[in-house]
């Protein structure tokens, strides 16, 4: 199995595993965190950030919900 393939069976995801799996540049998410306009996502007390898998997709089908 390769790591591309790890990756879509993982529930939460990196900044940088969300973006790769959204086919978008981290920058680009970042730059949606910080305007409010990309999926939800959940900021870890160590200052990481993580999506949540069912997030992403509902976000690309423009089912997302503000929560």
């Amino acid at each position: 199995m390769t790591n591309e393939q790890v990756t879509i069976f993982k529930r939460y995801y990196s900044s940088t595993e969300a973006a790769q799996y959204l086919g978008l540049s981290r920058s680009h998410m970042s730059n949606m965190r910080l305007k409010g306009n990309g999926p939800n996502y959940y900021k870890l007390e160590s200052g990481g950030i993580r999506y949540d898998r069912d997030d992403l997709d509902a976000w690309v089908k423009g089912e997302q919900t503000d929560e």
